[in-house]
């Protein structure tokens, strides 16, 4: 995760990623009927918080996990400048490491999926995670031929298949599941779709 480290100071300087996160968060609060203020939030994957930041006003907090510390001490210098007390950012390696029990209203991941290798795994310790009733929300890409990154080194998957994202949504125990379009990532010879993924427990 170097790569990523080395990345963290620039991440939020490209307009079609801030964008992105945007569209996630925004589609995230169309689906969120109930009033979230006492919402606890879980942002995996976090970087340097474009996603999290979305929710800062809305819920009573935001916790961020990622395995760059670049992206943490990003994470955490924003939230510090920006006075917002109730985002904070951890260091967490999801392949080796559980997540609390019962704990977040809703947990968010965009655009980490790709690189995590256990994809079962994955989203089983997430919904561990969530409170009875809480929902998982996935934003990833669509099955790609591999040259979305210019560098796919840390780069387990090359996008996914619906049916793969729905079948450990249902491993996991989860309902009510929806899988669709998110929005589409512009490049210079051709576009890229990203799907959202959404299941409650």
């Amino acid at each position: 995760m170097s790569r990523f480290d080395d990345l963290a100071q620039a991440w939020d300087t490209k307009p079609e990623r801030v964008a992105g996160a945007m569209v996630f968060v925004d589609k995230i609060k169309e689906y969120l009927k109930d009033d979230i203020k006492s919402f606890k939030v879980l942002d995996y994957g976090c970087g340097s918080g474009l996603v999290s930041f979305g929710f800062a006003n809305d819920v009573e907090f935001v916790e961020g996990l990622d395995y760059s510390k670049g992206m943490i001490d990003v994470y955490n210098e924003k939230a510090k400048n920006i006075g917002m007390g109730n985002i904070c950012g951890y260091i967490h390696n999801i392949n080796k490491e559980d997540l609390p029990s019962n704990k977040y209203d809703i947990v968010v991941t965009n655009m980490t999926m790709h690189h995590i290798d256990d994809i079962n795994s994955f989203v089983n310790k997430l919904t561990h995670s969530l409170k009875e009733g809480g929902k998982l929300f996935i934003a990833d890409l669509y099955k790609e031929d591999g040259t979305f990154h210019s560098d796919n080194t840390d780069v387990v998957h090359f996008g996914f298949h619906e049916e793969d994202i729905l079948n450990a949504y249902k491993r996991a125990g989860l309902n009510d599941i929806i899988i669709e379009k998110l929005h589409s990532i512009g490049k210079p010879e051709k576009s890229f779709d990203v799907f959202i993924a959404i299941g409650t427990k």
